[in-house]
């Protein structure tokens, strides 16, 4: 086996686990004539030949994504790069994710699947603010520019597991799983080649952590969901939108109703979410998914469409906005992988691919538009203090 390999097959093996979710959701809903993921246990009622396309659509957006991560991947080179001021960096993530762990526990800040928070006029607004300085994606940027020997990465570590249970959430789990394959990958590659009898028990008991995890996030959340297959049920289900998309195909004459009431740039309007969730249109691909079983049981709550399911449902407006849309996922996918070019450390293309990954499966617009904000934020905030550190504290240092 060999133990050091490039980057960019490290990138192919993070855009294999989400094909390979999307196969394994394909062969679940034809051995077992149900739907996994958001609608588990949901009957079957389309035909093989329209579960293969949404197989092949469903894998297509994020081959479309890997080319262009090796595109920006072999062009990774700007005349001039922002150095990222990892002492001052590490001292502000701590601030931000301690307010964030306050402002969770005081008003409810962020807690998955619960009702809108609510908290002193004065209080929201200052939230709002520190809102604009993601601290997860702050986190996943200091973790790939530390060493690895960096012991500041653990205090990084266990505020972002700290916020995940507060708040309710598994995502954080995901994304920490890719980063450290990124860059542990040589040691996870030699402990397998030395171990791999303890790698067959961890695969035995995976089962058993995933249905943990999810039994721990209900209990958080106060719901209660059927477990019976929590890998290929679950897990699989919520690493792809397949189903989501499959719906769609199958309960098309409900969608194509539904869609009257869609804003033909519903798209591009959602991105404005990031700025306040008042912008946001009301119908939109998510909640429709969502109350095609459910109707008005719960608000708050959307299930993802996928990107292929929103261009299911572009298209059952207008050709015209189905063109309009794919252009408009190029474009973010365009931009994140730009501001990530200007940052300066190693891992900065596998980065903007493994923050990509999850929004294509999701093919929501307000989350590619929250990832380019908070970039955005950080690029502006690293320059101000590099240029602040090397023109009044430092002259004739660059960085900190």
């Amino acid at each position: 086996m060999k133990l050091i390999i490039s980057n960019t097959q490290k990138g192919k093996s993070l855009v294999y686990i989400f094909i390979f979710s999307a196969i394994i959701s394909f062969f679940y809903a034809i051995f077992t004539q149900t739907y996994n993921g958001d609608f588990l246990g949901i009957e079957v009622k389309i035909t093989t030949v329209e579960l293969i396309f949404n197989l092949f659509t469903s894998i297509i957006p994020f081959i479309f994504l890997y080319f262009i991560y090796l595109r920006f991947s072999r062009t990774n080179r700007f005349r001039k790069k922002i150095q990222v001021p990892m002492n001052f960096f590490f001292k502000f993530l701590v601030i931000i994710m301690g307010w964030n762990i306050i402002v969770t526990l005081l008003y409810g800040v962020g807690i998955m699947g619960a009702d809108a928070y609510t908290a002193p006029q004065g209080i929201k607004l200052v939230i709002q603010i520190m809102n604009r300085f993601n601290y997860l994606y702050g986190a996943f940027v200091f973790i790939l520019c530390t060493k690895k020997s960096d012991k500041r990465d653990l205090i990084i570590l266990l505020l972002l597991l700290i916020l995940a249970y507060f708040r309710a959430g598994l995502g954080s789990f995901m994304y920490i799983g890719m980063i450290m394959f990124i860059k542990y990958n040589f040691e996870v590659r030699k402990l397998y080649s030395r171990n791999k009898i303890k790698f067959l028990v961890c695969i035995i008991c995976f089962p058993l952590i995933v249905s943990t995890l999810y039994a721990v996030r209900n209990s958080l959340r106060n719901q209660e969901e059927d477990y019976s297959n929590p890998v290929t049920g679950k897990f699989f289900g919520r690493m792809s939108s397949f189903s989501d998309s499959a719906m769609i195909l199958q309960e098309s004459a409900y969608f194509s109703d539904s869609v009257k009431n869609l804003d033909f740039f519903y798209f591009q309007k959602q991105a404005l979410g990031v700025f306040s969730v008042e912008l946001i249109p009301k119908v939109r691909p998510e909640i429709m998914v969502f109350k095609l079983y459910y109707g008005d049981l719960e608000d708050n709550v959307a299930y993802m469409a996928g990107t292929q399911g929103n261009l299911y449902i572009s298209y059952l407006k207008s050709p015209i906005l189905l063109v309009i849309n794919i252009l408009s996922f190029y474009v973010y996918i365009i931009i994140i992988f730009r501001l990530f070019q200007v940052l300066k450390f190693e891992y900065n293309m596998e980065l903007a691919l493994i923050l990509s990954l999850y929004v294509v499966m999701s093919g929501v617009s307000n989350e590619f538009a929250f990832i380019i904000l908070s970039i955005l934020v950080y690029i502006i905030l690293f320059y101000f203090i590099n240029t602040f550190t090397r023109t009044v504290i430092f002259p004739k240092n660059r960085i900190i």
